[in-house]
């Protein structure tokens, strides 16, 4: 036994004197009542108000969502950017032609993915400079510096694809 058991087992007439008043468990148990059946209809309450603050929120937000949509202002689309996109749709159309015959001259799947993986490497690195030259495109789509930087990287990739090609298959 601990110290404390022992203390109380020794001293337990001092803490029997006080016995609760008559009717004590009943009234005790009519407040355990009443709380518990309080606290489901608070909860409810609670529920629906959380309900209806989202419903409110769901509102308010389609409203400047739709708001929003309705008044940004049209961008007129440039020559250059209608012009942009045809030249990166054939230029990625390429890539793609030319990185099907890679895999097909490949002597089997393993070098087809080891040599995929090298010219997809050397692609990205492309990629991720045709990015800033956007962005910068995007800045002063007036500089057409930076739009014939674009075009030669795009050009450059093919130029790759097509040395990994005539060096793989012998054309």
């Amino acid at each position: 036994m601990s110290i404390l058991e022992d203390k109380i087992r020794k001293n337990r007439e001092h803490y029997d004197v006080h016995e609760p008043a008559q009717g004590h468990l009943e009234r005790f148990t009519a407040k355990l009542d009443a709380g518990f059946h309080a606290g489901e209809q608070g909860k409810r309450r609670i529920s629906w108000r959380y309900a209806a603050g989202i419903m409110i929120l769901a509102v308010v937000s389609g409203l400047l969502i739709y708001q929003f949509s309705r008044n940004t202002p049209t961008v007129n689309a440039s020559p250059v950017s209608d012009e942009l996109s045809q030249v990166v749709e054939y230029y990625d159309r390429l890539s793609g032609q030319r990185l099907e015959q890679i895999a097909g001259c490949a002597a089997n799947d393993e070098e087809a993915a080891r040599i995929s993986g090298m010219a997809e490497a050397q692609l990205e690195k492309l990629e991720v400079e045709a990015d800033v030259l956007k962005d910068e495109l995007d800045r002063n789509a007036s500089d057409e510096r930076v739009y014939g930087a674009l075009v030669t990287n795009y050009r450059t990739r093919i130029k790759i694809l097509d040395n990994i090609l005539t060096q793989i298959c012998h054309l």
